[in-house]
């Protein structure tokens, strides 16, 4: 049976330009459902026209990486966060995500991992 391979990395859901910018297959709910699995609820939405990611991610309700504004949700990053230079979609998971969370992140969604959809 033929198969098609494709490398990617879980770093790729909080991408603006994650799963080739978005031009094709798209793997970000395989990260969100894995968080979800571990007590976290994720924000997903598009970016632009294309590129489905996550835009944030929360416990017991309350955003773990944003101050929440009204007119701008994903710009203010938390006070321990606020080292961060870059905004979300732009900025490297492994910075702003917990590092408890990008350990299991990166057992998970390791080099042999493989998912059939």
């Amino acid at each position: 049976m033929p198969k098609h391979i494709l490398h990617w990395t879980w770093q790729d859901a909080f991408s603006k330009f994650g799963f080739n910018d978005g031009d094709g297959w798209n793997g970000t709910f395989h990260v969100s459902y894995f968080l979800e699995g571990l007590g976290y609820e994720t924000e997903c939405d598009f970016w632009g026209c294309h590129n489905y990611l996550i835009l944030d991610v929360l416990k017991d309700g309350r955003s773990i990486l944003f101050q929440k504004d009204d007119d701008n949700p994903c710009d203010k990053w938390l006070p321990h966060l606020a080292h961060i230079q870059k905004p979300l979609g732009y900025a490297d998971p492994k910075e702003f995500l917990p590092k408890e969370l990008v350990e299991k992140l990166e057992i998970c969604f390791h080099d042999e991992y493989e998912c059939h959809d």
